[in-house]
């Protein structure tokens, strides 16, 4: 449902200058009205219509794995070929070429490059490959010839013009809960994997140089998992993403309380953070497989304000919200909300804090969120 105007002549001549003139490596960012972050894949690619959608409304996006892989023979040349079409519409944008830190999933060519020697993969404490889902090998992060081809297959996508930085996921599958990972793969095993991830991300970032966005997931609180929730990795990237915000394994009351303490914090150092909020169903739940889009589109509109909320108490500069029930781009990332119109301005102070509820202003919006009662309220001010 692109319901949203597109870039105006103004706003294409604003960007273009930007971008020749030697944008910033940052995302643009305005309170002008909420800041977004675009996160989606779809195997068929954008239409025109979509890559104009995004281009125009979102100043950073994540393609994701296997996005356009049906019209190129790897991940890489479909990558390149639709951030290409999002830059060509807004050269300002900055798009993160999307790289899993643990899964060796198909399609990529590095891969196919690589092989499937031993000595890049995890095994089990039977000497067995380590697979999730019984299919997707896992890498051992701790290898030094698995670094060296991880952050030179990384640095050869960022060396071209289409990308800005690098998604790098799945860090919590790694380290988030230290039980678990010692039953997969020993205790020694997994505290070297670990220890490996800080100077894994550093050797990146000298590979890359600082030019380069490096964004990572990320902040997760849950019971009997890492004490640090994820900011442990913030030293050598640019920002983080909290990617399931009172969702799965993160939602007993003081997991959410954690995440939004942590998001404000991370925010206050002047990292990016990215609030990745659902609705309150996900891809994943059998009850709406057959549900139409239309009807799933306005039970999202109608449950937004408490994830929102949750955004505008967190937010600082750099702060962007992403709003959908999934990673694919029929799982609502193409869509739009009135409240994403309604301006916004710049907050008067930070949020202030009362048991388990904040309040925040805003120049043009009040702001009220209840952790307990999982309520979120947003007043717009002269927009109505």
């Amino acid at each position: 449902m692109l319901s949203r105007f597109f870039l105006s002549a103004m706003m294409v001549a604003s960007v273009a200058q930007a971008y020749f003139s030697g944008a910033s490596a940052q995302p643009t960012f305005s309170w002008e009205t909420v800041p977004l972050y675009a996160h989606l894949g779809d195997n068929d690619g954008l239409s025109e219509e979509e890559v104009a959608f995004l281009a125009s409304n979102f100043h950073f996006v994540t393609l994701e794995k296997m996005h356009a892989l049906d019209h190129y023979p790897d991940n890489e040349s479909a990558a390149r070929a639709e951030a290409a079409r999002l830059k060509a519409v807004n050269p300002d944008l900055k798009v993160l070429y999307y790289w899993n830190f643990l899964l060796d999933y198909p399609g990529y060519k590095a891969s196919a490059d690589r092989g499937t020697e031993p000595k890049y993969f995890l095994h089990d404490t039977q000497g067995n490959l380590s697979l999730k889902s019984d299919k997707l090998r896992r890498y051992d992060v701790s290898s030094p010839d698995w670094q060296d081809w991880w952050i030179e297959a990384a640095a050869e996508m960022l060396a071209t013009d289409e990308f800005d930085g690098i998604f790098v996921d799945a860090l919590p599958q790694i380290a988030l809960k230290a039980e678990l990972a010692s039953d997969m793969w020993g205790a020694d095993k997994a505290a070297q994997i670990e220890a490996a991830i800080n100077p894994a991300l550093h050797k990146l970032r000298q590979k890359i140089g600082s030019d380069e966005l490096v964004i990572y997931n990320g902040i997760r609180s849950v019971a009997n998992g890492w004490d640090h929730g994820g900011l442990k990795y913030l030293e050598h990237t640019d920002g983080v993403i909290v990617e399931h915000f009172d969702l799965f394994q993160s939602t007993a009351t003081e997991q959410v309380l954690q995440d939004i303490q942590r998001m404000i914090a991370t925010g206050e150092q002047g990292k990016i953070v990215i609030l990745k909020a659902f609705p309150g169903f996900t891809w994943l739940d059998d009850s709406i497989r057959d549900t139409p889009h239309e009807e799933l589109y306005a039970l999202a509109r109608e449950r937004i304000d408490y994830p929102l909320a949750a955004f505008l108490i967190i937010a600082n500069e750099y702060s962007y919200f992403n709003y959908s029930w999934g990673y694919r781009a029929e799982h609502g990332n193409l869509d739009w909300y009135p409240e994403f119109d309604k301006p916004l301005g710049k907050p008067l102070g930070p949020a202030k804090r009362t048991g388990l509820t904040f309040r925040r202003e805003y120049e043009h919006a009040s702001v009220i969120l209840d952790i307990d009662a999982r309520s979120g309220q947003v007043r717009w001010r002269g927009s109505e």
